[in-house]
């Protein structure tokens, strides 16, 4: 990987939150659905993304 291409710090961040906020999109539809296992594995998901933001607050 070159210099060119590797994300600062601000960009991870912005990934991270982006990808947070798309599993609370799919989480809401899941629920509405009574997806209960869909709601289950999201809530996983969005466990690991907080740990990794844990000293950002979210939105």
């Amino acid at each position: 990987m070159n210099e060119e291409s590797m994300l600062t710090d601000k960009q991870y961040t912005g990934m991270l939150i982006d990808e947070f906020q798309r599993l609370e999109r799919i989480l809401k539809a899941a629920k509405n659905e009574n997806a209960v296992e869909t709601v289950k594995l999201i809530n996983d998901e969005m466990k690991y993304l907080r740990l990794k933001l844990e000293p950002i607050k979210l939105p």
